[in-house]
């Protein structure tokens, strides 16, 4: 695994660990869980032809406690590939369960309630459940390898009995994000002062600002996204991490990929709405908020970023690449 909990309860990824730094016991990062674990540094493997990635190890699955949400089981992802590649021959919808909880701290019964049956016609699906934002990258780079973009097309991803196109259920581009923002101001004039304004989860590449990343405290931001609006009024998207203080210096400065509700606070949005409404060629700005409640939400970016990243065309499919 990417990630492990030292002794004051913060999280460490792989790549971060030092040994001085970060000198005492190593456990497993999901805090129901106190398996021991030990750092694996980066290595040839493959006949050095490849590099084997730092991660955290225990010595056995056993070690960890049954519903642990972030160690690897590889016998059950194993044969979950395999039903995942039988269905994609047979051409099924491979429907990936997310089973997270995304709202709260993970108790018993929070748990066995995350994980409701999907709603498709039994027998022309086949399912995969995830734990955390490392299997949904995992059964992704499955279908995309051996299913390619017909494989993906014919993927839904189930959270709570209700089911996305994982093409949307990724949000990697600009207008992407555009049409989350647009989805989520449709439920302004209807919802109420006491909730905030929520959608269906979503994973996003979340890279914290350069500000963000010279402060020690403070709001954790994410890169801000720009969209013109009528009467050249525009808006200034500003991304945010609502975390735990064990996450805070973990993500600080961090490029990781995260899934998380996408919220918007009631009062901002509608302040915000009543002002497009009311005038014109401003720029107003408006927070929008990627809680993050356990680590099994999130986990680093590894693949190097192109110099000079290709723009996609206009509803394209980027996938983050993988």
């Amino acid at each position: 695994m990417k990630k492990a909990r030292l002794a004051d309860g913060q999280v460490v990824l792989a790549h971060q660990y030092n040994k001085e730094a970060h000198a005492g016991e190593l456990l497993c990062a999901d805090p129901g869980c106190t398996a021991h674990m030990v750092f694996r540094k980066e290595s040839l493997t493959h006949g050095a032809s490849a590099v084997r990635s730092a991660a955290f190890v225990s010595k056995a699955v056993s070690d960890h406690v049954a519903n642990c949400t972030a160690h690897e089981d590889f016998a059950i992802m194993a044969r979950q590939k395999k039903s995942i590649e039988q269905g994609l021959k047979e051409g099924k919808t491979i429907v990936l369960n997310l089973n997270m909880n995304l709202t709260d701290t993970f108790n018993n019964v929070a748990r066995d309630l995350v994980c409701v049956a999907s709603t498709l016609e039994k027998g022309n699906y086949v399912t995969a459940s995830a734990k955390s934002v490392e299997d949904i990258l995992d059964y992704m780079k499955t279908i995309e390898e051996k299913g390619g973009q017909p494989g993906l097309d014919k993927t839904v991803v189930n959270y709570k009995g209700k089911t996305m196109p994982v093409k949307d259920f990724v949000i990697d581009t600009k207008d992407k994000y555009r049409d989350l923002l647009n989805k989520l101001y449709t439920k302004v004039d209807k919802a109420g002062p006491e909730s905030d304004l929520a959608d269906f989860p979503r994973l996003i590449n979340f890279k914290a600002t350069q500000n963000t990343k010279k402060s020690e405290k403070g709001a954790i931001r994410g890169t801000p996204m720009t969209f013109v609006k009528d009467r050249g009024n525009r808006i200034v998207l500003l991304q945010k991490a609502d975390v735990p203080a064990e996450f805070e210096k973990t993500l600080r400065g961090e490029n990781v990929h995260v899934i998380a509700i996408p919220k918007l606070n009631y009062g901002e949005a509608k302040a915000v709405l009543g002002r497009l409404r009311a005038q014109a060629d401003q720029v107003l700005y408006l927070n929008m908020h990627w809680k993050v409640v356990g680590a099994h939400q999130f986990t680093p970016v590894e693949t190097p970023e192109p110099a000079v990243k290709p723009k996609p065309e206009p509803g394209q499919q980027t996938m983050f690449g993988l």
